[in-house]
């Protein structure tokens, strides 16, 4: 990764910033997609005070990489390694528009992030969670070289967010 950015296609992801942030806010939350939502679980809504101190917290985070993935200068989505320790992390992406799904977007993102975290992370393994409805995720996800290793339940949570997939990458079966 040169210069804290990566390049694909007609795409620029890199570090989120703090001036990111009022873009962030627009494109992520107040014109959000109930499909995107949908995907991620995302429930409520979040006041511009919330996102700037999500934002910032992020930035300060050292335990943690949060792309944001733009297409000619506006927001289209993120891709997160978060809760980094002992060779392994957390994974989790989103394309934030429905427009923009089915473009390649995901997978170019995806392969991208996880090169950086075998290659210049040296990390072992990557983790994720995905709900069983997603799948096109699933599909993704196995395209890279995950498999399934658990399933939670969460017997409080409404329908359909009551399973939850967790999925695993070891370094060695990544297919990229």
């Amino acid at each position: 990764m040169k210069e804290n950015y990566i390049e694909f296609d007609n795409y620029l992801m890199r570090l989120i910033k703090v001036s990111d942030t009022d873009q962030y806010f627009k494109y992520v939350f107040k014109e959000s997609d109930d499909e995107a939502n949908y995907y991620t679980g995302t429930i409520g809504s979040f006041t511009k005070e919330q996102i700037v101190s999500y934002v910032q917290g992020i930035v300060e985070n050292k335990m943690r990489y949060d792309f944001i993935i733009f297409c000619e200068s506006k927001i289209v989505g993120e891709v997160v390694l978060s809760n980094i320790e002992r060779n392994t992390c957390h994974y989790r992406i989103c394309i934030y528009k429905k427009e923009n799904f089915s473009k390649g977007i995901g997978f170019k993102a995806t392969k991208e992030v996880l090169k950086f975290a075998f290659e210049e992370l040296e990390l072992e393994s990557v983790e994720l969670e995905v709900f069983p409805f997603n799948e096109r995720g699933i599909a993704l996800y196995k395209k890279m070289g995950f498999e399934m290793v658990d399933e939670l339940v969460d017997e409080e949570a409404e329908e359909p967010y009551r399973n939850i997939y967790t999925m695993r990458l070891i370094n060695e079966n990544f297919l990229y």
